[in-house]
């Protein structure tokens, strides 16, 4: 549905947007719904799944630090990662799990160092 469009991140390229809206599946153990980091901080997305019958927001992402940023903004960054995925779940009283790659790719000084870090389940409010 969103293809971001950052520095180093050329997702536009090779994806073109979806236009099914944010559904969610049945599964044996509940209704699931997917996207990617470019839709995990929009929290209408998180919402309309909700309203679908998501019991479980799933977020795969590959987010990372400019090597020019880490040190400025690379705490705020991550924290404010953590903490979007944790507003879906207390918004909407669902689960959500986020995982973010890991590493780094390209030249030292104009590659992506993804922070990692994952959180599963989340959920603060029922």
């Amino acid at each position: 549905m969103h293809i971001p469009d950052d520095p180093l991140y050329f997702e536009k390229y090779y994806f073109t947007p979806g236009d099914l809206g944010f559904e969610s599946i049945p599964t044996p153990h509940g209704r699931l719904a997917c996207w990617s980091a470019g839709t995990s901080g929009i929290p209408e997305a998180a919402r309309i799944a909700a309203l679908s019958g998501a019991d479980l927001l799933v977020y795969p992402t590959a987010i990372g630090w400019h090597p020019s940023e880490k040190a400025q903004y690379g705490p705020a960054q991550l924290d404010a990662w953590r903490t979007i995925q944790r507003s879906h779940a207390i918004a909407n009283g669902i689960f959500v799990a986020a995982v973010n790659r890991v590493g780094y790719e390209g030249p030292p000084e104009h590659g992506l160092e993804f922070w990692g870090s994952s959180l599963w389940p989340i959920l603060l409010a029922r």
